[in-house]
């Protein structure tokens, strides 16, 4: 165990200054939070959608888009609210007139990567992963940013892409992501699912919405993808509540960042959600990411802070919450023996092997510690 009095420090500050909506809190959507459209509602149905429809339509809600999602057993109507309606009366009055959907505002969900200073490569070797890197015992999938399909640092690996916005542009973050997946020394010979979901047009161009997010979940299950990288984060939305339990009964794997909104920011999504892995970052001296979000959702810390990268011959450092996700989800991926453990199962076998950080047990600051590689995953 490593006592770090500093992370002690910042425990306790956490502690005391933290907003308490972890998964035991009662969670409900709130619009301070960005939405893609203050006149967009987006409700889940299991029934035909000719049957919200007929109900919504006479009320002056217009369609505008219907997209099905097959695997999650669910359709998804985008409506456009009357004029005379805010999205809480909206919500209320869909659901009230149509039993059993559920309808919700299209949140955004924001990239979780700052750049940094300082290169050291020092990741692979503080969890203990392979030099030659291992391989995949099952499909690996990201919702993130575009991939750069011809990007040098994927060595082995491959991309199998789709798009879900309609103005997708790949970005730097999609690139690190794929990189500390599939890159050299990672997990070799595998081909990455990512799901393209940020909008370059959308809150600066590092941000997606539900609707995309949703779709691409769909996807991701069709393809018989385990383990999926998830590393935005954003408010609660019962959207996405309701499509990602769905799939995680189903046994996808949801590893999340846990965000960089600050330790005394409430919990975001979906890393606070109780079916998802949230991982936090730390330092090569297993100081917490000073960005972090804390709380009694967090599972585990991995290396998220000076992280070394690539774009095409050059070397750049990137730290947050989002580049320490991905070591989480290839230690999964790698590892055979998870292989047909639900979320929960993968859950308490990584806080058994997982190197206790600040005080004893799980705490809000690193959750049940550091990130390790147990021998598992072979090289082979």
């Amino acid at each position: 165990m490593r006592l770090l009095l500093l992370s002690l420090v910042v425990f306790v500050m956490a502690a005391c200054a933290a907003i308490e909506t972890g998964p035991n809190a009662q969670a409900t959507e709130s619009l301070p939070f960005a939405v893609t459209d203050p006149q967009e509602l987006v409700v889940l149905t299991a029934d035909p959608p000719q049957d919200l429809i007929a109900r919504v339509e006479p009320l002056g809600y217009v369609v505008r888009a219907v997209h099905p999602l097959p695997d999650l057993q669910d359709t998804l109507v985008v409506l456009r609210i009357p004029a005379t309606r805010t999205i809480p009366t909206a919500i209320e009055e869909v659901e009230r007139i149509a039993p059993g959907v559920t309808a919700g505002a299209n949140h955004i969900y924001r990239l979780q990567a700052v750049r940094a200073v300082d290169p050291r490569d020092y990741a692979a070797g503080m969890i203990n992963w392979p030099t030659g890197g291992c391989r995949a015992q099952v499909r690996v999938g990201m919702i993130d940013a575009g991939v750069t399909s011809n990007h040098p640092a994927l060595g082995s690996g491959r991309i199998a892409q789709r798009n879900f916005v309609e103005r997708a542009a790949n970005t730097r973050h999609g690139d690190e992501v794929a990189e500390l997946l599939i890159g050299e020394g990672r997990l070799r010979d595998t081909t990455l699912f990512s799901a393209n979901v940020v909008d370059p047009a959308l809150d600066g161009g590092d941000a997606a919405g539900v609707v995309a997010i949703l779709r691409a979940v769909d996807w991701l299950a069709a393809e018989n993808v385990k383990v999926v990288n998830f590393s935005l984060a954003g408010p609660y939305n019962k959207l996405m509540d309701r499509a990602l339990s769905r799939a995680a009964r189903d046994g996808m794997v949801f590893v999340a960042a846990v965000g960089n909104a600050g330790p005394r920011h409430q919990p975001q999504y979906p890393a606070a959600f109780p079916f998802a892995l949230a991982v936090t970052a730390v330092d090569r001296d297993g100081m917490i990411f000073r960005n972090a979000v804390r709380g009694p959702h967090v599972d585990l810390a991995a290396p998220g802070v000076d992280i070394l990268l690539s774009i095409g011959d050059r070397r750049f450092v990137s730290s947050g919450t989002s580049l320490a996700a991905p070591h989480v989800t290839m230690v999964i991926a790698a590892d055979r023996s998870m292989a047909a453990l639900s979320a929960e199962g993968v859950r308490t076998a990584l806080a058994t092997g997982a190197e206790d950080l600040g005080p004893n047990g799980h705490d809000r600051t690193f959750g049940n510690g550091l990130l390790q590689v147990t021998g598992a995953c072979s090289a082979g």
